[in-house]
């Protein structure tokens, strides 16, 4: 009803589980980190619990997106409200095992020869039950056999109870013990924070594109918070609401009292008003930006690191050459926007068209009207949006984006110099920007960044999309044929299943999908610093860094013995940790394998999934 409104390609804040609208709060990356382990591991029983509504389905299917292209085959049971028999039946049909038995012992015996089938192939097979609560102590119990399906060394399955806290208290009960000590892996997903919720419903607006800035009111937000309790379902519901309510107003910012009328209608303690036809309000044209909406990125390191002064008008930065420097013709500033008037709907009016939305069944963007309340219809347009340079040059300049590792400027010729910035924040290295800024808006910065002084380098990286993100590690990435509203060098911050998270220092982060960014790749370029000193080492001397690196490839089962030295065995060490990550395989210490190792072995390192990678 809105999305026209607004410049949504779709509804931002559907209810339903959707992996690509996957926001990752702390809990919830620790929740996704969990599962990873627990069936990469082979723990046998893994158990999720959390609230009605705090993200579990939604995690799930994420987990099963990440899971796709491992080696681990998926059966999903999302009902299992079943006799046992029927659970068996409902299992062997999600791994595709043909069964012509009708009994609980013919069915295992079918599943454990697929199993052990699996096993000596070497592939991991896990089942995941959803809505686990609504088991029985004996369909539990029947579960909890299947996982005597083990070797000597494996267990050949690895079952996931994802459920609602009462499921807790059911393996409580005595007759359960057993299956209650064999849960290797237990977490459960608390509600979201306050500022967790801000950053959730921006990160749901920009999945859902929207072009216009959608601004939510201090106030507005600790009202949406003080109802949903951070729950993200009601979250979404409050919102949807709100947004109702802003297109109805003709305004893009939700405040106090849009958001009260929200929480009112979704309460259920709001008027209610009579029904009439009412002639849909027309919407100007969309801005088309994506600035001002923040998404969480899993890359930011937690410490701020080393500062640097950029001495930017002696070209020289502790050793870091900003080259290029040169000004350019500064434009015509924009005429100040109009400022424009629209009356406010009167509270019958605004709840009548809240209601409206649960009377639509079938309502086409392009209707022109739907049914709510007396006249709630504009008498004015909303304020015309500024044309895309007035836009651009109206961006944040040499500023830090908020809630993300990310240089803002308002000059594309500054583009690849904030992506380098950007990523020297990554490593640890945070940049004053105030020298920049006060240089103007109309200032260009370009050119390579090297230091040997603060181990920073530089190095394109060969391949796809899907051969670099295999590195897992942040890029600056070249994006073929712009256009005019994205920059020709972003940021590659966070994957997550089939969601790709950049950031455009002109215009802000951005969500694609998986297949629409790979369109758009053209190359990418690794910056990162050699914290653990790894280009250092040289063959045959004895090097605590050289320890320090064995002591990792060993912990991570590429070497069987740590001598302290580069030796050949380190080399061979180096090789499959280069064959694991689909990198050219010298088992020598080139740029990417260093900028690799270092996001490896540092804690919490650079990454563009925390939560999927080497245990």
């Amino acid at each position: 009803m809105y999305n026209k409104f607004f410049g949504l390609a779709e509804a931002p804040f559907n209810i339903t589980p959707d992996s690509r609208f996957l926001f990752l709060s702390e809990r919830h990356q620790e929740a996704m980190s969990a599962l990873l382990y627990g069936i990469k591991e082979r723990k046998g029983f893994i158990l999720l619990t959390g609230e009605i509504g705090s993200g579990k389905t939604t995690v799930c299917r994420a987990l099963v997106n990440e899971l796709r292209s491992e080696e681990v085959h998926l059966a999903l049971i999302l009902n299992p409200d079943l006799s046992e028999l029927e659970l068996l039946k409902a299992v062997n049909d999600e791994f595709q095992i043909p069964s012509y038995y009708n009994t609980k012992k013919g069915l295992v015996d079918e599943l454990n020869r697929f199993l052990i089938a699996e096993n000596q192939r070497g592939s991991n097979v896990a089942l995941i039950i959803d809505e686990a609560q609504t088991l029985s102590p004996e369909l539990l119990e029947q579960i909890r056999l299947l996982s005597n399906l083990e070797t000597e060394s494996d267990k050949l399955i690895q079952i996931v109870l994802i459920g609602q806290p009462e499921l807790k208290d059911t393996m409580a009960l005595p007759e359960l013990e057993q299956l209650n000590q064999r849960i290797q892996v237990r977490y459960h997903i608390k509600p979201l924070t306050l500022d967790e919720m801000e950053q959730y419903i921006r990160h749901r607006l920009f999945v859902a594109r929207a072009k216009v800035d959608v601004e939510f009111t201090e106030a507005a937000l600790r009202m949406c918070f003080e109802y949903t309790a951070g729950v993200p379902r009601r979250v979404n519901s409050v919102c949807d609401r709100a947004l109702l309510a802003c297109y109805v107003a003709g305004t893009y910012t939700v405040d106090e009292k849009i958001m009260q009328k929200a929480v009112q209608e979704i309460s259920g303690t709001g008027p209610k008003p009579a029904v009439r036809t009412l002639t849909k309000p027309a919407a100007s044209s969309l801005r088309e930006r994506f600035s001002g909406l923040l998404t969480s990125t899993t890359a930011m390191l937690g410490a701020a690191g080393v500062v640097i002064v950029l001495l930017v008008l002696g070209g020289v930065a502790l050793g870091v050459r900003l080259a290029n420097v040169q000004a350019v013709d500064n434009g015509t500033p924009p005429p100040p926007r109009a400022e424009m008037l629209t009356p406010e709907p009167s509270d019958d009016e605004t709840s009548a068209a809240l209601a409206a939305q649960d009377a639509e069944t079938s309502l086409a963007e392009a209707s022109t009207t739907s049914t709510v309340t007396a006249s709630a219809e504009p008498t004015a347009a909303p304020t015309p949006p500024p044309n895309l340079e007035e836009r651009r040059r109206n961006n944040p300049n040499w500023m830090w984006e908020r809630n993300a590792p990310l240089v803002r400027v308002n000059n594309p010729k500054s583009v690849y110099r904030a992506a380098q910035l950007s990523m020297l924040k990554i490593w640890g290295l945070v940049v004053d920007l105030r020298d920049l800024a006060r240089l103007g808006e109309d200032v260009a910065i370009d050119g390579r960044i090297s230091s040997e002084r603060w181990k920073i380098y530089q190095a394109p990286v060969p391949g796809t999309f899907k051969q670099a993100s295999r590195l897992n590690v942040p890029l600056i990435v070249k994006l073929n044929n712009p256009r005019p509203d994205e920059s020709q060098f972003v940021v590659l911050l966070r994957t997550q299943g089939d969601v790709v998270d950049v950031g455009d220092p002109v215009w802000g982060m951005r969500t694609y999908k998986g297949g629409d960014f790979t369109s758009r790749w053209e190359s990418a370029t690794a910056l990162f610093r050699d914290v653990k000193g790894l280009k250092e080492i040289k063959r045959g001397e004895k090097d605590e860094r050289a320890r320090a690196l064995q002591v990792f490839l060993k912990d991570k089962g590429f070497l069987t013995e740590i001598t302290g030295m580069l030796d050949a065995k380190t080399a061979e060490g180096i090789r499959k940790f280069q064959a694991y990550y689909a990198m050219k395989e010298t088992g020598q210490l080139d740029d990417l394998t260093v900028m690799v190792l270092n996001s490896r072995m540092m804690q919490d390192g650079p990454k563009l999934n925390a939560a999927y990678d080497l245990n």
